[in-house]
């Protein structure tokens, strides 16, 4: 780790691992050049393999929450003893709660990451107390987190209002951070050369589904999205890349159907090789039903990487005007279909969604986001026009 007495943030990252199919992968390349703007140190609550010599990463030893708790109270109060004043929690709710106890009783600043639409999702007549309860946990939780951190950090302003709205905080205590990407990560390959690498016939479209396979991200609405494609246009490979607890019923679904013919399952991909799939893709689908920033949609434009996407959460807030064609009304599985099947038939669309993609992520950079981080941390607010402007950060 840094010298304590020169580290400036202590940086709380919920997992390490070099294969991450997650979006914390984006995260360690992040840290590496955050550290040479910003003397910091990061901890992490699970690991994963080697943690990487070139990051001043500490882990954590304890694995059961409550324990992890009290560890990351006496992590966060050595620190700030230390002089280490800000505090940066990215997701963890026992992370942000220790925190913030600490900077209440000794002063500084705990800066809480979180992204999500968290009430959207009620369990069902049928859920048992277990899972109840469990929900009524992990809400308290959250916004126990969200409430007592000195700054919530979120995405984009329709996110920054939903907390506003749900968890009734001052939306003065709320900074905007935006995903990013690393632009030339997924640059630099064909989509003839992708295809081959992933033994994809290049005589079909090939539609990517890159996600974790479960009902909120819309894994349920890709058998009828297929069938009603395939209606229109064929052949069609619906490339299904992520594992869940919905991807053995989708499995079934699709053989029902059937359309175990058009339906190619991969599995957990390390987000690594994240850019051979979007760059083999003709469109992607993001028929999600819950997002805060979805950083697939960056990793997507990145590739040149046309999508159709429904309306949820921050989405309208990171496309470029050339693509809000692309961004259909929530549920709307008909339409979401019909904007597919119209733009596989229609390559000169597919061609301009792509460019203007390329275009629109380019504020989305790396080295961008790390400029409004910095900002922030010396207390400067983001104004999101100016950002997706091209303008200043801060």
């Amino acid at each position: 780790m840094n010298d304590i007495k020169r580290t400036r943030l202590l940086y709380l990252l919920p997992r390490y691992d070099a294969d991450s199919s997650e979006h914390f992968f984006h995260l360690y390349d992040f840290l590496k050049k955050l550290q040479t703007r910003i003397p910091l140190a990061v901890v992490v609550e699970r690991t994963s393999g080697m943690l990487p010599p070139d990051l001043p990463m500490r882990p954590l030893h304890m694995r059961f929450p409550i324990f992890r708790f009290v560890e990351e109270i006496f992590v966060f109060l050595a620190a700030r003893l230390r002089g280490i004043h800000d505090f940066y929690v990215h997701y963890s709710y026992t992370g942000a709660i220790a925190a913030a106890i600490v900077v209440r009783l000794f002063g500084g600043r705990a800066f809480y990451w979180n992204c999500s639409l968290y009430r959207e999702f009620p369990l069902s007549k049928n859920a048992t107390w277990r899972e109840r309860l469990q929900q009524s946990v992990n809400l308290w939780l959250l916004e126990t987190s969200v409430r007592w951190c000195t700054h919530l950090v979120t995405g984009t302003p329709r996110v920054a209002e939903y907390y506003v709205s749900h968890a009734r905080i001052p939306a003065q205590k709320i900074r905007l951070l935006p995903n990013f990407v690393e632009l030339e990560r997924f640059q630099g390959i064909s989509c003839a050369e992708a295809r081959k690498r992933l033994n994809l016939d290049p005589n079909r479209k090939v539609v990517l589904f890159l996600h974790r396979v479960a009902r909120r991200k819309g894994a349920h609405y890709l058998p009828d999205i297929a069938s009603m494609v395939l209606r229109k246009v064929k052949p069609v490979t619906f490339l299904v890349a992520g594992g869940g607890l919905y991807l053995e019923e989708l499995r079934r679904r699709v053989e029902q159907q059937p359309l175990a013919g058009a339906f190619d399952f991969r599995g957990w991909v390390p987000n690594r090789d994240a850019p051979l799939y979007y760059r083999a893709a003709d469109l992607y689908l993001m028929p999600s039903e819950e997002e805060g920033f979805p950083r697939v949609l960056l990793e997507a434009m990145a590739a040149d990487c046309p999508f159709i996407a429904f309306d949820i959460g921050g989405v309208r807030d990171i496309v470029a005007p050339q693509q809000e064609e692309c961004v259909i009304p929530a549920g709307d599985v008909a339409a979401f279909a019909a904007a597919c099947a119209d733009a596989l038939l229609d390559p000169a669309r597919l061609d301009a969604w792509g460019k203007a993609g390329a275009r629109q992520v380019e504020r989305f950079s790396e080295e961008r986001v790390l400029e409004a981080f910095e900002r922030m941390l010396d207390g400067q607010r983001l104004d999101w026009r100016d950002f997706l402007s091209g303008g200043r950060t801060g």
